[in-house]
């Protein structure tokens, strides 16, 4: 191989931008009204350690077709109750807001499985 195929090749490498705009979401009376908010989180694939971002839902649309990020998306829980309800026999009629975003991080726990250590505080955004 030649010098100059040589300086091509090793100058014409592809990196990968990440470039990502974080995002806290901000719940409306409209979201506490209707009981929960959407939340959008993006890792790279090949890094199971690496930092996970939140993001807002256009940036989720720009990345979730990459297949060098993994993006999922959560209804997270902001209005309910914060112990779960219980009928006479026992049996749960209402889960608590803490349960329900439990769940919700458990089901995306495959594709992020640090998405809990992420989101510690089940309560947040929680409004009764």
């Amino acid at each position: 191989m030649d010098i100059k195929r040589y300086d091509d090749i090793n100058t014409s490498h592809t990196s990968l931008r990440f470039d990502v705009d974080t995002y806290i979401p901000i719940p409306v009376d409209k979201d506490y009204r209707r009981g929960y908010i959407t939340r959008y989180f993006l890792q790279k694939t090949n890094d199971k350690g690496s930092p996970i971002y939140e993001i807002n839902n256009t940036t989720y649309a720009t990345y979730m077709n990459k297949p060098h990020f993994i993006s999922v998306v959560l209804k997270w829980r902001i209005a309910g109750p914060t112990e779960q309800e219980y009928d006479t026999t026992g049996t749960i009629i209402t889960k608590s807001v803490s349960e329900s975003n439990r769940i919700a991080i458990s089901l995306v726990s495959f594709d992020i499985p640090n998405l809990k250590l992420y989101l510690p505080n089940l309560l947040q955004f929680h409004k009764k």
